[in-house]
């Protein structure tokens, strides 16, 4: 370690488990770097070669899926031409929208588990970090300000799991499912359900990262000035009672303090490099099955149109339910590493 704290400190502060306990997919990411390496150069690169190796990969494995679905609406529209009397185009769509519809929510069924893999990673990875944040925080003086946050983010991380597997995951199956029967059946009543659908999952991911931003903010500020009175007071204690050795026990604990700023905040970098890590894969993939899914949609709606079209936009937009619900995690977790890394020393 660059930094010395006195031992009853350093004991709380685990600087190493911030590595130990990274998962696999984020060490691959990583390699062996730890808090000590943030100042490497190559380690940014390092992540971005893995990125993009790790991005064509996946553009691989989805392109065979999207060109199915593609040729799917090609022989449906090329039948419905070539069927001049009208008879058998209900059939055809029933036969594309049964293709399409079971391809498509296998494919969002297996990234459901992958969005869920990822915020019990960053659940799990959170109780490793915040302790050693807020460690760091309370031995440069701001105890009532690292306890709130600690606590805070341990919360909403929990709520924020909970109401992905119980509430958020279900409203994308129940979305997927009404999306495929409106595209079956042509209904406008099931087509404004999706919709409302999809309008809930955005707004409840949308009001609990304000709320927890909100709450961070609101107990920042107030804890903060609890522990700038507290410092205050200690540091004309000890100099009034103590003139010669209080000024110097002062002195030493700024010097103390500004020691556990400085490692909080090279704690905090490599925080929030692993949060990244463990969000890029997940994030990649699904952004890059949205994008693809809504480059289908729009493909297929200029040459054929129809109904099929429409529910491949749908489609990717179940992707995109589980690209906001992995980032909000990550949002939270860089809103509550950023507030630890902004405590006054």
């Amino acid at each position: 370690m660059l930094l010395t704290l006195p031992a009853a400190a350093a004991d709380d502060i685990d600087v190493d488990s911030l590595t130990d306990k990274l998962p696999a997919s984020a060490q691959q990411y990583l390699g062996n770097a730890g808090p000590e390496d943030l100042g490497d150069e190559a380690l940014l690169p390092r992540i971005g070669r893995q990125a993009a190796e790790h991005l064509r990969e996946a553009l691989g494995h989805s392109c065979g899926t999207i060109l199915v679905m593609m040729a799917v609406v090609l022989i449906c529209s090329l039948s419905e031409s070539a069927d001049s009397s009208g008879r058998a185009s209900d059939y055809v769509l029933l036969a594309g929208v049964a293709a399409i519809g079971t391809a498509a929510v296998a494919d969002v069924d297996s990234y459901m588990a992958e969005t869920l893999r990822a915020m019990e990673t960053l659940t799990d990875y959170s109780r490793v970090l915040m302790p050693v944040l807020a460690a760091t925080a309370a031995a440069a003086g701001a105890v009532g300000s690292a306890a709130a946050k600690c606590a805070a983010t341990a919360v909403f991380m929990d709520m924020l799991l909970q109401l992905t597997t119980g509430l958020l995951i279900p409203v994308v199956c129940s979305y997927a499912a009404l999306s495929i029967a409106n595209a079956a059946l042509g209904s406008g009543a099931l087509k404004t359900a999706a919709r409302l659908m999809k309008s809930a999952c955005t707004f409840l991911m949308g009001a609990m990262t304000t709320a927890f931003a909100l709450w961070i903010s609101v107990s920042g500020v107030i804890t903060g000035s609890a522990d700038a009175a507290a410092t205050r007071l200690t540091k004309t204690v000890l100099s009034t009672a103590l003139p010669v050795v209080g000024r110097i026990l002062s002195d030493a604990s700024g010097a103390l303090a500004a020691a556990a700023a400085s490692l909080r905040g090279m704690c905090g970098g490599f925080g929030l490099l692993a949060v990244l890590c463990i969000c890029l894969s997940p994030l990649l993939e699904l952004g890059l099955r949205y994008i693809l899914y809504k480059l289908c949609a729009a493909v297929c709606a200029s040459l054929t149109g129809g109904r099929l079209a429409e529910l491949l936009d749908h489609m990717g937009s179940c992707f995109g339910m589980l690209l906001g619900m992995t980032g909000a995690g990550a949002v939270f977790m860089y809103i509550s590493v950023f507030s630890f890394m902004r405590i006054a020393a």
